[in-house]
C-alpha cells in the first residue's frame, strides 16, 4: 500500500486503469466474442451492455467510497474474516492469472500473425513478457502514472485512426440490424455486461486514501468509464461500417485490417503499423496491472522480485501445453473466458459489496 503523501496519486492519473483495462479487454477478445454470437447487432448488444454495466459501475463506486484504506485483497479479509477473505482472494487470483494468460498469448498472436510470421510464438510471449516483469516489480504509483501516459497515447491513436477511417465507411455495411436471434443479442448483452467488471475491479487495486484529490474521485471515475465505453462502441462502429460482417469474420483482428483504410488527405497511408500500436499500449498496461495484483497476493520472501518473473514462466509454459494454435486458443476463449470472469472476478466482487452493504444496514 501507499503510505507516503508524496507517493500518493491523483484521482484522474489512477481513473485511467479503466480506460486501459477496457480497451484491452474488448478489442480482440471481447469484440471477438461478440462478433461471433451478435453479428451486426454486436453495436446494439454493445450499447445495451454499456448502459447496463453502470450497475456494476455503481457497485465499485460504492466499495470504493466505503472502502478507506484496504485494496481488493485486503478487503475481502476485512470484511468475511481471514479464512474465507483468503478463499475469495484465491478465486481472485485465479481469475487474474487467467484473464492476464489470455491477454498475453492474444498480444503474441497479434505480433505474430500481422507482423512476424515466421517467428516462434514462444519466444513472442518471452519477449511481450520482459518489460511486464520489470515493471510488476515497481511501485504502484509507478506502475499507475505509466499506464496514464500509455493511454493517452492511445486515445490520441484511437480519435486519429476514427478520423482517418471515415471516408472508408459504407453505411450498408451496418445492415442487417435485429437479425439475430433474443437469445444471441441476450447472451452478448450478458457478455460485455460481464466483461465489464474485470475494468472496474482494477480499480479496487488500491485505497481511496491513497488518492491525493480524492473529492474529484467519483467524477473522474465516471468520466474515464463513460470514455472507455465510448471508444470501445466506436471501435466497434467503425470496424463494421469499414469491412461489413462478411470480412470481420474472416480476420482474426479486424479492428487491425479495418486500419489499412486508413487514409488522411491522401497523404498519410499505410500506416496502419503505427497506428496499431495503441493496442500494444493498452495491453502492456492492463499487464503489468494484473502482475501487480498476482505478486501482491504470494507470501513475501526474499525472492519476491522474481515472482513476477516465475507468474511469466508458468503462463507461457500453459499456452504452450493448452493453445497450439490460434484455433484452439480461440475455442477456449469462446468456451469458458466470460465464465471465468464472472465466477472468479464479478461473483466475489458481488459478494464483498452485499457484505458491505448489510454491515453497512446493521450500523446505521
Amino acid at each position: 500500500m501507499v503510505e507516503n503523501d508524496s507517493k500518493k496519486i491523483y484521482s484522474l492519473t489512477y481513473s485511467f486503469v479503466i480506460f486501459t483495462s477496457f480497451l484491452a479487454l474488448f478489442i480482440g477478445e471481447g469484440t471477438h466474442l461478440m462478433y461471433n454470437e451478435g453479428k451486426n447487432d454486436t453495436l446494439i448488444s454493445a450499447i445495451i451492455g454499456f448502459v447496463l454495466s453502470f450497475a456494476l459501475f455503481s457497485i465499485t463506486k460504492w466499495i470504493i467510497n466505503k472502502n478507506e484504506k484496504e485494496d481488493l485483497f485486503e478487503l475481502n479479509k476485512s470484511v468475511f474474516g481471514k479464512t474465507f477473505g483468503n478463499i475469495l482472494n484465491i478465486v481472485l487470483w485465479i481469475g487474474f492469472f487467467i484473464v492476464a494468460t489470455v491477454i498475453l498469448y492474444s498480444l503474441a498472436d497479434f505480433f505474430n500473425t500481422e507482423y512476424l510470421p515466421e517467428t516462434s510464438i514462444n519466444y513472442l510471449k518471452a519477449l511481450v513478457l520482459l518489460p511486464i516483469v520489470y515493471v510488476a516489480t515497481k511501485e504502484l504509483p509507478t506502475i499507475i502514472k505509466g499506464n496514464q501516459i500509455l493511454s493517452l497515447i492511445s486515445l490520441g491513436l484511437i480519435i486519429f485512426c476514427f478520423i482517418g477511417i471515415t471516408d472508408s465507411f459504407e453505411i450498408g455495411n451496418i445492415e442487417p440490424l435485429l437479425n439475430t436471434s433474443k437469445a444471441s443479442m441476450s447472451k452478448n448483452i450478458l457478455t460485455y455486461f460481464i466483461l465489464s467488471s474485470l475494468p472496474l475491479s482494477m480499480l479496487l487495486i488500491t485505497s481511496k486514501k491513497n488518492i491525493k484529490d480524492s473529492e474529484r474521485l467519483n467524477k473522474n471515475i465516471l468520466k474515464l468509464f463513460i470514455l472507455s465505453n465510448v471508444c470501445v462502441i466506436a471501435i466497434i462502429i467503425g470496424t463494421i461500417l469499414t469491412l461489413g460482417m462478411e470480412y470481420i469474420e474472416i480476420f482474426r483482428f479486424p479492428e487491425y485490417i479495418a486500419l489499412k483504410q486508413f487514409s488522411l488527405f491522401n497523404i498519410l497511408e499505410r500506416i496502419e503499423n503505427i497506428l496499431a500500436m495503441q493496442y500494444f499500449f493498452n495491453n502492456f498496461g492492463l499487464l503489468s496491472l494484473l502482475f501487480y495484483f498476482l505478486i501482491k497476493l504470494i507470501p513475501k520472501t526474499k525472492f519476491k522480485n522474481y515472482y513476477s518473473i516465475l507468474v511469466g514462466i508458468v503462463q507461457i509454459v500453459i499456452t504452450d501445453i493448452f493453445f497450439n494454435n490460434t484455433i484452439t486458443f480461440l475455442e477456449y476463449v469462446r468456451k469458458y473466458f466470460v465464465w471465468v470472469i464472472g465466477i472468479c472476478i464479478l461473483i466475489p466482487i458481488l459478494l464483498v459489496f452485499f457484505k458491505m452493504l448489510q454491515k453497512s444496514k446493521s450500523n446505521a
